[in-house]
């Protein structure tokens, strides 16, 4: 018999709301201080110059930069929000740490891992492709501080402690709390359209609300973590290496190899899908509210 989902009221959007709200805070703190130990060094004071040129000057001057306050973050984040997500599972299901190593089916986690590859590399070249990169100054300023790194620094920050972070926080915390609270096409939807305004940038923005409907699917189907912190870092490794070894340029050199590219990476995005709905068996657990 179908679930009957109870109204919810102002404090359970409060409590799902909380991870975000935390989030927001960290990284706030972190930027504020780091840039301005940074100004310091660099000869500025905040009475002699504006916000804008000691932050474009730092993006200049000191390249890489940039990771290292995603990193920094990501340290001070990730344990709080395992600690957080811990608390969730108690209150929901009862601890144990096989909550947290659950044992899945290799082949689907494959799968999901493949889909959220060829799904980053379609969506990347669509929008690249399109007129949106243009019309976003902040994906320019973005995608400028991201890519000053080492190949090495982009892959250790990027590539898997931010997208852990991003994980625990969105799906673990914030879809997990949203899927308490109504059903699971709802909260993938609701999920989703947080993650793409996370990102604070149009074309970052419909790339990430796809990319986050697909991650919260696969939360919904493993009942696990793990298997969208897998395939978000196997997304994020993947669109780095293409792009520092100049695959994306290439293939956007020429409309075909673009159309071609993305069609292919498109359609074993539904074979993905459809694997992983055919064999993925979701693992035994609760993900509804108890009566």
């Amino acid at each position: 018999m179908a679930k009957r989902w109870r109204p919810y009221s102002a404090g359970d959007l409060v409590h799902a709301c909380v991870p975000l709200i935390l989030y927001y805070l960290i990284s706030s703190a972190v930027s504020f201080f780091y840039m301005r130990i940074l100004a310091l060094e660099a000869g500025f004071t905040i009475l002699e110059s504006e916000a804008g040129d000691v932050y474009d000057y730092i993006l200049q001057e000191y390249q890489g930069r940039s990771l290292q306050m995603v990193l920094l973050t990501a340290v001070i984040a990730i344990p709080v929000f395992c600690w957080m997500y811990c608390q969730d599972l108690k209150e929901r299901e009862g601890f144990s740490f096989r909550r947290l190593v659950i044992v899945v089916e290799v082949r689907p986690v494959i799968w999901a891992m493949l889909g959220s590859v060829c799904l980053a590399l379609m969506l990347n070249l669509l929008l690249l492709a399109s007129p949106l990169p243009g019309w976003s100054d902040g994906f320019a300023q973005t995608q400028e501080a991201l890519y000053q790194g080492s190949i090495w620094s982009e892959l250790a920050v990027s590539g898997v402690a931010a997208a852990f972070m991003e994980e625990l926080l969105m799906r673990g915390l914030f879809y997990g709390r949203l899927r308490e609270m109504m059903e699971s096409r709802r909260a993938i939807f609701w999920s989703a359209m947080a993650f793409a305004m996370f990102h604070g940038n149009l074309v970052q923005g419909i790339y990430a609300y796809l990319m986050g409907c697909f991650l919260a699917y696969l939360m919904e189907r493993f009942r696990t973590i793990w298997v969208p912190v897998l395939a978000h870092m196997s997304a994020n490794i993947s669109v780095i290496l293409i792009s520092e070894s100049g695959g994306l340029e290439t293939l956007l050199q020429s409309s075909f190899l673009t159309a071609a590219a993305a069609l292919a990476s498109g359609l074993a995005v539904c074979l993905s899908l459809l694997l992983i709905w055919a064999s993925g068996q979701p693992v035994p657990g609760k993900t509804e509210q108890k009566k």
